[in-house]
Parts: structure tokens; C-alpha cells; sequence
């Protein structure tokens, strides 16, 4: 299958003018200004950006999400500084430094609407970093490229059930307001997964609650797994019983996006996601 070239903006655009003045210390926010075509100044965990920009590397290690280097940040003297919620337990001393912005695709709200989380928080970041123009092509190029994905899926495609698995009698699995749904919502797939999830779209439950699900298996690589999923499946029996895995009926998806990020994670498992039900319909 053809996977469509997404997220082509401009080179021009503001990441000359404005790169110098941001400071982003979250993944969602640092891979959304990448597609947006502005690298910031620094960065924490540059290593953990599997969307990986080269220009990446020229940017100012601040260290671990969750323990940025303080005195790194403030020798660096950024304009604006971009945070997620998980920082509020230091947005003080932030805010001493720089002028804070916090940010997040995931709020606490019941039955929210994941996609419209998602490209609200990527206009508050453009409107708040000046980049309004550059925030909306990018919506308005995910949309398209979610469009064309949907018109060439299959017909007649299964419900799907999308995990992670954790240990061998526990799973990830995702649901209402997760990446993911937000993501087959835009394809016109079903979720088969009703139960509750937490603010970030999973819940993590017993192989007994999944077992007895009729549904095409969607199993995610984690990115800190030693060995491949599908090697833990075979060597962990009790998942064996599950019954899309007695038919064969499962599709793995590595671990090249972040299972709680922002568009453009979004659109790489869209991309991921109807590659794989392609090559099983040509089977």
C-alpha cells in the first residue's frame, strides 16, 4: 500500500524567527512544533522522540521529562516556556524563569472527544507561540491525510481491540478517549473496548476481561520491551486462549510513536494501522 507523504509545511516558516525563544518539556508539545516546523531551543528527553528530526539535535538537552535541569533552563533564558500538566508540581520555580504555558490532548473530562482534544490543543499551542497559520495547515493536512487513509481501507473490517500487554496476565487496553479512538473515529473503525478509561485512554485489566472478545487483536510493541510482543505472546500461554489469537486474527504495530501523543503520533498509527489491514486483506 501507498502510505501518503503527511505534514510536508514549508521550510520557511517560523522556526527562524522563533526557535530561540521556546523551551518545550513535553513530547506532545515538542513533536507537534516539529510537524509544525519549529524546533525549539531545548528540549528534555530528546532521545524519547521516536518521530526523530535531525534538527532535533541541535536543540539543549534539559534532561529527563520529569526532572529538567533547572540551571540548564535558566542559563538558556527561553521567552516561553511549554509544560503538560505533569510538571505542575514545579511550575513556580517555571514560571520564575520564563513565562509558563501549560498544555495538554488529555484532559480529565468524561466522554470527551478525542479528536477534538487533539486539534484544540494543537491551536492553543499555535495560537499561543504566534503560529496560528502553521497550526491550521497542520490540522487541515492530518484531516486530509485521515480521509485518504479511510478510502482505502477495506470493506467490511472486524471491531478492533487495541492493547499493550504489560506482564502475562495483564493488559493495556484502550479506549473512549485514547489516541487510538481518535484515530479510528477519523478511519470509521470500531473500538470494541466500552469499558472506562482513565484521563490518558487506557485501563490496564486481567487477561479474564479480554479473553471472550470477538475482535481483531491490535497488539502494540512497547518501546521498552527486550524482545518483541509477539514472542511474549508465545511464551506466555494464557494468552494463547484468547480468541482472535486461536484464529489468527492480530495485527503488531511497533513502537515508532508515542501511545499518549498528539497528531502526529496520531497519524502514525493511522499510517501503521491501514498498512497492516491492507496486507491482511491480500492474504
Amino acid at each position: 500500500m501507498l502510505i501518503i507523504a503527511v505534514l510536508t509545511l514549508p521550510t520557511k516558516s517560523l522556526a527562524s524567527s522563533n526557535n530561540s525563544t521556546i523551551a518545550a518539556l513535553d513530547i506532545r508539545i515538542v513533536e507537534t512544533l516539529v510537524a509544525m516546523d519549529i524546533i525549539p531551543a531545548s528540549l528534555t528527553d530528546p532521545e524519547a522522540h521516536s518521530f526523530s528530526n535531525p534538527r532535533l539535535s541541535d536543540a539543549t538537552n534539559l534532561g529527563i521529562g520529569f526532572q529538567p535541569n533547572l540551571e540548564l533552563l535558566s542559563q538558556v533564558s527561553p521567552q516561553k516556556i511549554l509544560i503538560s500538566p505533569n510538571l505542575a508540581q514545579i511550575s513556580a520555580q517555571l514560571s520564575g524563569i520564563s513565562p509558563l504555558k501549560s498544555l495538554t490532548p488529555y484532559g480529565n473530562e468524561a466522554g470527551a472527544d478525542s479528536w477534538q482534544q487533539l486539534t484544540s490543543f494543537t491551536r492553543e499551542l499555535g495560537t499561543y507561540i504566534d503560529a496560528e497559520s502553521s497550526a491550521e495547515r497542520l490540522i487541515r493536512e492530518a484531516e486530509q491525510h485521515l480521509h485518504a487513509l479511510r478510502e482505502s481501507i477495506p470493506d467490511n473490517q472486524p471491531p478492533l481491540l487495541i492493547i499493550r500487554l504489560m506482564d502475562n496476565r495483564h493488559a493495556r487496553v484502550f479506549g473512549s478517549n485514547s489516541m487510538f479512538q481518535s484515530a479510528l473515529e477519523q478511519l470509521e473503525l470500531t473500538n470494541v473496548w466500552q469499558g472506562e478509561s482513565n484521563h490518558w485512554g487506557f485501563t490496564t485489566v486481567s487477561i479474564d476481561a479480554l479473553i471472550d472478545i470477538d475482535a481483531r487483536l491490535v497488539i502494540l510493541e512497547s518501546p521498552y520491551a527486550n524482545s518483541p510482543v509477539r514472542e511474549q505472546f508465545s511464551a506466555q500461554g494464557t494468552w494463547r486462549y484468547m480468541r482472535s489469537l486461536r484464529r489468527g486474527d492480530e495485527l503488531y504495530l511497533p513502537a515508532t510513536f508515542h501511545h499518549f501523543g498528539a497528531l502526529p503520533s496520531t497519524l502514525s498509527f493511522a499510517d501503521l494501522l491501514v498498512e497492516a489491514l491492507d496486507v491482511r486483506s491480500e492474504h
